[in-house]
């Protein structure tokens, strides 16, 4: 019986599988990479999108204020705001809050103690959005009742001065 050895692999054997399994990897790695800078290229347009939204927030804050105080500068310089309006981190604490036209939204706790949060300013963006409502409703309110105080003055004056007008009339006549 002869003797048969198996000859061993060849070289350009072993080197196909080798030259198969960094082809594999190339792959996998090739397609992590376009899936990365997909990624990456996503991420960028949303951070440009983020970026464009943050300044037009910023704009329309600064009109929402500047309006705002348009409306009420010889009304009033506050609006007070309900403490159920607030964000519930600070209805427990809090016993008043006031919103100045200046953006600043003053609270007062239960302890007297004064907190100032500047609503104009973006971290505080989100505060603004919650009481908005309740800024609408308190806008409406003062405007209202600003303009039914005024009627009654001009009803008021109105028949003063036409009794004057006849008084003046008569002295007038003499």
């Amino acid at each position: 019986m002869s003797e048969q050895t198996v000859p061993p692999p060849t070289q350009s054997t072993e080197s196909q599988a080798i030259t198969d399994a960094t082809v594999v990897e190339k792959e996998k790695s090739k397609v992590s990479e376009e899936e990365a800078l997909d990624s990456l290229k996503e991420v960028q347009e949303n951070v440009g999108q983020i970026s464009e939204l943050a300044k037009e927030e910023e704009n329309l804050v600064v009109e929402f204020f500047d309006s705002l105080k348009k409306i009420l500068k010889s009304i009033s310089r506050k609006l007070e705001i309900s403490v159920s309006s607030l964000p519930k981190k600070y209805q427990e604490r809090i016993n008043k809050a006031y919103l100045y036209l200046t953006g600043q939204l003053v609270l007062v706790h239960r302890s007297e103690e004064v907190e100032i949060l500047n609503l104009a300013e973006p971290e505080n963006h989100g505060i603004l959005i919650e009481i908005l409502g309740e800024i609408m409703v308190q806008l409406k309110s003062t405007v209202s009742s600003h303009s039914s105080k005024t009627e009654k003055r001009v009803k008021f004056l109105m028949s003063v001065t036409k009794e004057l007008q006849k008084v003046a009339n008569v002295f007038a006549g003499k």
